[in-house]
């Protein structure tokens, strides 16, 4: 829909099913937001609302609840067969293909593409507006008090970080390919209807800047205030949720050890000097507190070396952030029309997971068609953890950044600093995940080639193997071979782009 949006049409979607809201209505609703805006940031509890609407707006399809997790990054990615995508007589079917070619300039592509940028913006827009309300305020009025403004103003400028971050990461060059030109703009006001596009190292510098500012409001919050809240992956993802109680499920809201995860993207991404050991000591920050407090593990052997009953398909374990969507198996079955021939067929994943490597539990998450467990309902039960509980626990989550790419991230480094330490770090991951083959520690370019393959092993349909080569500015590798991607890695960016700054 290429009309403006605003906060509270946002919200009023949230109290009516798809399709009941027209277009029209929703300029009708625009025409007088400012009022109800007001009206609802007058009440603590107005605020909860807009904030949780938020997070709705991120869990859809366009966005982290497909797009950005198991479809479009994931077809880029090189993850799946391109030839068995879905495919038909209208348009959005063949987009994935046509996306996996590269034929950008395709309509079909567009409808992937565009509605990334626009609900991106979308989300950016509300986050300033919840931002500026906040402000406004002192920490008595919140239900909470300050520690609550604090939760509310950290999530929201982290939210805006991360967002940015992935728009960047998709529609402007990497920095190793980095031309100098503007891009995209860092929206930082509501509204904002003509913002400034930025060259790629001033966006970097405006994000990282958000994110460091929501650690330092979350760390309270998280690690003083509500420790309990995310010293489990219980607590984080499965806890009791209420409205009354807003800080439950702290690993489904954008807590202090997400904004230090995308702090650690974020410096890593950007890559200017000092910028490696800057990722490094933020992905530490994260990673320490699965050795010393154990509040992020690895999903038992237990739960994933059966095939058919691996209870715990997501991982969720070493989950740190994740957006919640109660229709992802719809979604993913609405995107399959014919599971026998047009699907997300991982690719090569026997290349992958191979020889020694097919101990490793995460092969057991491709089902015998070779498409990915993870996302599809399960089958089978046990009487420990039935699978009515695996569904509404684990069957809504769509990561947004785990334990092992703080591990990854910190092994990049260390390779130059402190091999041993290297070594051991990515042993633990691997043995986390069953595999028995050792790290290659013959080189440091043999040590990295073996990363490198571990994350796309763990990146499979999860969005983030586009990232990780793109960084590098290297050939997507799958396994098997390498995709020359010379002049696909920065998608383009949507004609309708100035209709969604607001």
């Amino acid at each position: 829909m290429k009309k403006r949006n605003t906060l509270i049409a946002t919200l009023l979607s949230l109290f009516f099913a798809p399709g009941i809201v027209s277009c029209n209505d929703w300029l009708e609703v625009d025409s007088s937001s400012n009022v109800i805006e007001e009206v609802l940031f007058e009440d603590p509890a107005g605020f909860r609302t807009a904030v949780n609407g938020v997070y709705r707006l991120l869990s859809q399809q366009q966005l982290y609840g497909r797009e950005l997790t198991w479809g479009a990054l994931s077809v880029l990615g090189n993850n799946y067969d391109a030839t068995r995508l879905p495919g038909g007589s209208t348009s959005s079917a063949f987009s994935y293909r046509e996306m996996a070619a590269g034929n950008y300039a395709s309509s079909y592509t567009a409808d992937l593409i565009d509605p990334i940028w626009e609900q991106g913006y979308r989300v950016i827009a509300n986050c300033n507006n919840i931002i500026q309300y906040t402000n406004e305020r002192d920490g008595a009025f919140f239900i909470e008090g300050e520690v609550e403004k604090k939760m509310i103003l950290g999530e929201m400028l982290g939210l805006r970080a991360m967002m940015h971050l992935d728009i960047l990461r998709l529609f402007a060059p990497a920095t190793r390919a980095d031309d100098g030109k503007t891009y995209i703009p860092y929206v930082t006001a509501y509204p904002e209807k003509q913002p400034e596009h930025l060259t790629v190292a001033a966006t970097l510098d405006k994000i990282i800047a958000d994110l460091e500012q929501a650690r330092t409001l979350l760390a309270e919050v998280d690690t003083v205030a509500y420790p309990t809240r995310l010293s489990s992956w219980s607590a984080r993802l499965t806890s009791a949720y209420s409205t009354a109680d807003f800080i439950s499920k702290r690993g489904t809201h954008f807590n202090y050890f997400a904004a230090a995860a995308i702090l650690a993207r974020a410096y890593q991404w950007r890559g200017a000097t000092g910028d490696a050991e800057k990722a490094y000591q933020a992905a530490r920050g994260v990673y320490i507190y699965s050795v010393t407090k154990t509040w992020f593990t690895f999903t038992p052997s237990t739960n994933l070396a059966v095939v058919e009953n691996n209870v715990h398909r997501k991982m969720p374990h070493d989950i740190i952030f994740t957006l919640f969507n109660n229709n992802l198996y719809a979604m993913v079955a609405a995107a399959t029309p014919n599971a026998t021939s047009q699907s997300f067929f991982i690719k090569n994943d026997g290349l992958l997971f191979g020889g020694s490597y097919a101990d490793d539990f995460r092969l057991n998450l491709i089902n015998a068609d070779k498409t990915s467990r993870r996302w599809t309902i399960p089958t089978g039960n046990q009487t420990a953890y039935p699978t009515a509980d695996i569904i509404r626990q684990q069957g809504p989550l769509a990561p947004v950044v785990r334990l092992t790419e703080m591990a990854y991230i910190m092994c990049e480094y260390l390779v130059d600093v402190d091999m041993t330490q290297a070594v051991t770090i990515l042993t633990r991951i691997k043995t986390a995940r069953g595999s028995k083959t050792p790290v290659n520690s013959v080189s440091k370019e043999a040590f990295l080639e073996d990363l490198y393959l571990e994350m796309t092993r763990e990146f499979l349909a999860e969005g983030q193997t586009f990232f990780l080569y793109k960084r590098l500015n290297k050939p997507m590798y799958n396994g098997a071979g390498v995709i020359d991607m010379t002049g696909r890695y920065a998608l383009p960016i949507p004609y309708s782009e100035a209709s969604y700054y607001l």
